[in-house]
């Protein structure tokens, strides 16, 4: 990756934080980026399925789980509060089935398939599992970019998440922010919006207006002029050269 940013005309970045840690990093020039962000499809595509749903309220996680995602601190938070236990369930949607070594941390944590439960399935359940959430919660240590949170926002799902990398930068004002690190960070936005109706609404009428900046159409219109300039560039410095290479 190294090689190919060096030998590279031009880098596009998915977001500014990406764009920063590419300079930090690797040393690469600053006119040498630019930052395009990438777009949220509307649900409006999907077809809307048969959910059943069970009477108790669930908080959805998704995507997977190794690592930098976090999701053992999550799980961590919801084995420790009774309140969470007793009300809700924790729904991990994709990331494949609960491996071995997360069977055991959540039977150490005494949960079990009646507080937590890993679904599979494609975008038009998975949908459906964003309309149906009390709320979506985000806890990676780092993202480049990360779609789910748009996605969330898109069905009208409200969003808590980290306050690290790339995250703030693209939920903007409509989520609220919790540390990753901190358990208590954690709890506390959880039940910031758990607990309040009229927050949780205001939430989602905020993810409305955010997702209104990350469109496809918009990505693929500036991802084109962006190749047309660096033609353009290469054409001015190379000339005839460039049209036989």
């Amino acid at each position: 990756k190294k090689n190919a940013v060096k030998k590279a005309d031009h880098i596009i970045c998915i977001s500014e934080n990406t764009r920063k840690d590419l300079i930090r990093i690797l040393g690469v020039n600053y006119n040498k980026t630019s930052v395009i962000y990438h777009g949220v499809l509307s649900n409006n595509y999907l077809k809307e399925i048969k959910f059943s749903q069970d009477e108790k309220p669930y908080i959805l996680f998704v995507g997977s789980r190794g690592g930098y995602k976090n999701f053992r601190n999550l799980l961590s938070v919801f084995a420790s509060k009774t309140f969470l236990k007793s009300n809700y369930k924790l729904v991990a949607f994709g990331g494949g089935p609960f491996s071995n070594y997360e069977i055991r941390l959540i039977r150490e944590l005494g949960l079990s398939n009646k507080n937590i439960i890993q679904k599979s399935g494609d975008d038009n359940l998975l949908r459906n599992f964003y309309r149906g959430a009390s709320l979506f919660i985000y806890p990676s240590l780092y993202e480049g970019f990360g779609l789910p949170p748009l996605e969330a926002m898109s069905c009208g799902c409200p969003v808590i998440c980290s306050n690290s990398s790339s995250i703030p930068e693209i939920t903007g004002n409509a989520a609220i922010y919790f540390d990753p690190k901190s358990l208590s960070s954690i709890y506390s936005a959880l039940e910031s919006i758990l607990n309040n109706k009229t927050k949780r609404n205001e939430l989602i009428i905020k993810g409305y207006k955010r997702i209104k900046y990350f469109q496809w159409r918009k990505c693929a219109k500036i991802t084109l002029e962006t190749y047309r300039e660096l033609i353009k560039w290469k054409k001015l410095h190379y000339g005839q050269y460039f049209y036989k290479n």
